[in-house]
């Protein structure tokens, strides 16, 4: 019965989209038509075709970018932020083909002012759509059935937050306490997966699974989330019952030191949409300017050293999900692959191009592809190999809260100049502190860094 519902769900959310966009352009043309200062348009019917297909287009971008999924969270902002995005790529794909098509007499003020009008109608199209869905979820309709996994504590606040806001339409029909010590692939708890979740998954008794721990017991977490992952089982892993209905929450575990009370409840929502929205801009700007600098570079790898363009390396990041880092190779290919970072500049590893690369930072330049697929940030904790974060001490886990970054608090404050604990202070320091003008220092303390190479080997 789930699959029918979802699908009845995303086309409702069609219909919506596609009548907000033709309300937006009638009132758009209305008030067009009565504007003193520019010369008369076309009549309504020469814009009916491009207006269906520039509607149809919306709703393909809408599609690729998730617009349509069973959405379960009270804060809509990140909603909201993809709407503005999806939609203004659209219209930035309609304005290329009128321009290839030379379909030059459309008014162009006419473009603009539709984009904002349609931008305000799917706003509220998409609030009264999502108003209603709660009500009747409260009363009973379309229950999500979940399994909750995690420490005995983080359970029962998961469970009490969904049971307080039932307008979110969650069940829990299950709770599984993860083993302290003891790994979720061993058998016995292996058995009590395939009882509770596997089965279940396959009956659709349940629809997803929520894994919510301390970031202390981040090991299993990431173990149990693999899992759910080889089973092509829906989870979704939060460090806060908070977590799963974006509001703020200062309740937390008694933490020693630095951190004091954060957890990632209190990074606020629409600062992390809209550093998200500033990285997915300045990446591929910055990709696109710096493209003879990459076609230089690669000419100078392949002629100093033989070997690939190209070093990858498995790292850690969000949440303890792991990814390939990219970088232009420095070293010798019989350097080992998970070796030490070089402390030094004359280590032998390190090629001749690989020096001059390392010490302007260049090497790190492709790491600007793991932005733009969402893997880091611009700004953020290095990412580590997966051997280091085994090795870290609990209070060092919780650089796994935010997305890692290509630069950050302490790589321009000395970069590897420094030991690694102070390092880690600093990560841990820029956690707590992060904001978007902490982030714009960071970056533009990043220049002269750079220029100069201080603390890069």
């Amino acid at each position: 019965m789930k699959q029918p519902k979802i699908l009845i769900n995303a086309l409702v959310l069609v219909a919506c989209d596609l009548a907000a966009m033709g309300a937006a352009f009638l009132a758009t043309y209305a008030v067009r038509v009565r504007l003193p200062y520019f010369i008369p348009i076309q009549p309504l019917a020469e814009y009916i075709a491009p207006v269906l297909v520039l509607m149809g287009i919306s709703v393909a971008i809408f599609l690729l970018q998730g617009l349509y999924r069973d959405v379960r969270d009270l804060s809509m902002l990140e909603e909201y932020a993809k709407i503005i995005k999806s939609l203004t790529y659209a219209f930035l794909f309609a304005l290329a083909l009128t321009f290839f098509l030379k379909l030059y007499e459309r008014s162009r003020v006419l473009v603009v002012m539709f984009w904002a009008t349609s931008v305000l109608f799917l706003l509220a199209a998409r609030f009264a759509y999502y108003r209603i869905l709660r009500r009747l979820r409260a009363r009973g309709w379309d229950p999500m059935g979940v399994v909750v996994v995690g420490s005995d504590k983080k359970i029962k606040a998961v469970c009490q937050m969904l049971r307080q806001y039932a307008v979110l339409g969650y069940h829990v029909v299950s709770t599984i306490v993860l083993p302290q010590g003891v790994s979720p692939r061993s058998p016995r708890w292996l058995r009590r997966l395939e009882k509770d979740v596997f089965v279940r998954y396959l009956r659709r008794e349940i629809q997803g699974v929520i894994v919510s721990d301390t970031v202390k017991n981040y090991q299993h977490v990431l173990e149990v989330n693999e899992l759910f992952e080889e089973h092509q089982i829906p989870h979704r892993s939060v460090t806060e019952a908070f977590d799963l209905i974006g509001l703020q929450t200062s309740a937390t575990e008694g933490l020693e030191g630095l951190l004091g009370q954060l957890d990632e409840g209190q990074i606020g929502g629409g600062y992390k949409v809209f550093k998200r929205f500033v990285d997915e801009v300045i990446a591929p700007t910055v990709l696109l300017l710096t493209a003879p600098v990459w076609l230089a570079v690669i000419a100078l790898i392949k002629l100093d050293s033989r070997g690939p363009i190209f070093f990858r390396q498995e790292r850690v990041g969000y949440h303890g999900r792991k990814f390939s880092i990219y970088k232009f190779r420095s070293m010798h290919v019989h350097a080992p692959k998970y070796a030490k970072t070089p402390r030094g500049k004359n280590d032998p590893r390190i090629t001749r191009i690989g020096r001059w690369l390392r010490s302007t930072s260049l090497d790190e330049l492709p790491q600007l592809i793991n932005v733009i697929k969402g893997d880091m940030s611009l700004v953020g904790p290095r990412p580590e190999m997966p051997f280091l974060v085994e090795k870290y001490k609990p209070i060092y886990r919780y650089r796994l809260l935010v997305l890692p970054g290509l630069t950050g608090l302490w790589q321009v404050s000395g970069r590897t100049d420094k030991p690694l604990e102070e390092n880690i202070k600093y990560d841990l320091y820029y956690i707590k502190k992060q904001s978007f003008l902490l982030d714009m220092v960071i970056l533009l303390r990043t220049i002269p860094v750079v220029l100069f190479g201080r603390g890069a080997y």
